[in-house]
């Protein structure tokens, strides 16, 4: 088995602001659930259509399992971060490319962390404006989200480029 290299990778302050952005956007999840749980109906949308039209309901117990999940994701990925060398890659990693690399990863999983946690957080608050009748359905940023989701890693991966070669 090929061994990569193990780097010691200090953070950048940019990714020190993704590392709070993501822990923000959980402890705001639980906020926003704990601060609206009482005034919520016990049955609550959990589930949206293609449309972002409600079409499932459940107890409102199920509003705590969007910040759970992302608490776990966080959780997670912080851990994954610090282990770059054992991460898939599409190069050959050697000791000459292995610190740009494993520096677009982190970063490609810290923006991955924020917009999963951010897009929890959004989906708690749709849920719970839905259940308290001020919506009926989806915020258009959340459309908005998954396309970021979906479209950041090919960027990152594909778009940046080592200047050093």
């Amino acid at each position: 088995m090929n061994t990569r290299p193990v780097i010691d990778l200090p953070k950048t302050t940019a990714e020190r602001w993704f590392d709070v952005a993501a822990w923000l956007f959980v402890a705001l999840s639980f906020a926003l659930v704990l601060a609206n749980f009482s005034g919520l109906p016990d049955t609550i949308p959990n589930h949206f259509n293609a449309a972002g039209k409600a079409d499932g309901y459940g107890s409102k117990y199920t509003l705590f399992l969007l910040p759970g999940i992302s608490l776990l994701t966080v959780a997670a990925l912080t851990i994954l971060l610090r282990f770059p060398q054992h991460f898939n890659y599409m190069t050959k990693i050697t000791p000459e490319n292995a610190a740009f690399e494993y520096k677009k990863a982190k970063i490609l999983l810290r923006v991955i962390n924020v917009l999963i946690s951010l897009l929890m957080l959004l989906l708690t608050w749709n849920i719970a404006q839905a259940a308290s009748g001020q919506t009926t359905g989806l915020n258009p940023l959340f459309w908005v989200l998954i396309a970021a989701i979906l479209i950041a890693p090919f960027v990152i991966m594909f778009g940046w480029k080592d200047k050093s070669r």
